[in-house]
């Protein structure tokens, strides 16, 4: 009878925790550098096999390279994509924002303003968690897993740079205990 009423104590606890670890951030990232062809483009992939259900994603950007206004990054989920950073810095001057670096989160409810207005002379030239071109929330509502493509291109010359880490922080439906008993 003890082991009993020592037991439901612990389950409960570890059901709150489970609760709480699986509504905070998961990140998942892709940390192989890359290069950024000049004048071109390049893909990389991440794999998730987490079948959470979205409620929230933010993108983490971590990119050398020496003329971000020459920068596009999309994500791509199955049928959804979103061009989230689109040569910061254009229109506003024709060639974008010419200087270095990206360390920025990128977050729909972010702190730091667009990302489109950031261009920083001492780099990163786009840092903290600027709001994207475009509103990640087009991915809420779908499952974490499969394959995550991040597209990132080069739109003008003699300015080069790499990729070396890009993550996914998703944010999962809360878990509901509304359902668990305490006897």
């Amino acid at each position: 009878m003890k082991t009993t009423q020592m037991l439901r104590p612990l389950t409960l606890a570890a059901a709150l925790l489970a609760a709480t670890t699986a509504h905070a951030q998961s990140p998942y990232c892709q940390s192989v550098p890359f290069v950024i062809p000049d004048e071109g483009q390049i893909t990389s992939n991440l794999v998730v096999t987490d079948t959470q259900v979205l409620t929230d994603l933010n993108v983490s950007v971590n990119a050398s390279h020496t003329w971000v206004g020459d920068l596009i990054f999309t994500l791509t989920k199955g049928a959804t994509s979103v061009t989230f950073i689109d040569r910061p810095g254009e229109p506003a001057t024709p060639f974008g924002c010419e200087f270095d670096d990206i360390n920025a989160t990128l977050d729909d409810e972010g702190a730091s303003g667009p990302v489109e207005n950031m261009c920083n002379p001492v780099p990163p030239a786009i840092s903290g968690t600027p709001t994207p071109n475009n509103p990640l929330s087009a991915f809420d509502g779908l499952t974490a897993d499969g394959t995550w493509t991040l597209t990132v291109s080069d739109n003008a010359a003699a300015d080069t740079g790499q990729v070396n880490e890009w993550c996914l922080l998703t944010t999962p439906v809360p878990v509901d205990l509304m359902g668990f008993e305490i006897q």
